[in-house]
């Protein structure tokens, strides 16, 4: 299922949600989610643990999704920050007949044109223009910019910062590091991983990494 911008990936009406996840970035979901009106009923987490951090009871382990979509509560948001994880469980939920929210801040800027996928998240100050499409959970982190005509994959986190000029394409779980810039016309490979600061003005092959200005492949073992 595909959000148009503005909606909340839920239909019109406003639902209890589990969130996944009880880190940093399932915290900023949470927030996120009670500004649009949700519920958030509690978190499931890989060791059930309570956190401090969390104003929301855990309610048990990652491993319990499947029995919780089978006892109703099928309403959930990813709230996993790497990339292969939110997505893999991603799946998980739609295979098991879950429904993925997608959140969207009230302080983000998405055309109306733009279309988002379900359970991604588009932080406060993120800007998503005309003709882009996100796919599922995908993170648009604080204060990112991409532009017009763009294509996001699944599973990709655009981190704070980053600006991604028109017409750029980037492949399923690439991550594009705090601060850096991709200039119009750019393909980024599925698994790719853009430096902090790098500004990207060639193609990127799938699973490299590429770092500093221009950007280039890293020597790093």
């Amino acid at each position: 299922m595909r959000a148009r911008a503005g909606r909340d990936g839920l239909g019109t009406s406003l639902v209890g949600i589990i969130v996944i996840g009880a880190g940093g970035h399932a915290r900023v979901a949470i927030e996120i989610l009670k500004a649009s009106g949700h519920h958030v009923i509690g978190c499931l987490c890989r060791d059930a643990s309570p956190s401090a951090a969390l104003d929301v009871p855990v309610l048990g382990s990652d491993s319990e999704l499947e029995q919780r979509i089978s006892a109703g509560q099928c309403h959930m948001f990813v709230g996993i920050g790497d990339n292969a994880t939110r997505l893999s469980l991603a799946r998980r939920v739609r295979a098991s007949g879950g429904v993925l929210a997608t959140a969207v801040s009230g302080h983000a800027v998405v055309s109306e044109s733009a279309v988002v996928g379900e359970g991604t998240l588009v932080m406060p100050g993120a800007v998503v223009n005309a003709g882009t499409v996100l796919g599922a959970a995908v993170i648009v982190n604080t204060n990112a910019s991409i532009d017009h005509d763009c294509i996001v994959r699944d599973g990709v986190h655009v981190a704070p910062g980053v600006a991604v000029a028109g017409g750029v394409t980037i492949g399923e779980c690439a991550l594009l590091g705090i601060g850096s810039c991709v200039v119009p016309g750019i393909v980024i490979g599925a698994h790719a991983v853009v430096g902090a600061g790098a500004a990207v003005v060639m193609d990127v092959a799938a699973g490299s990494t590429v770092v500093g200005v221009p950007a280039r492949p890293s020597r790093q073992r």
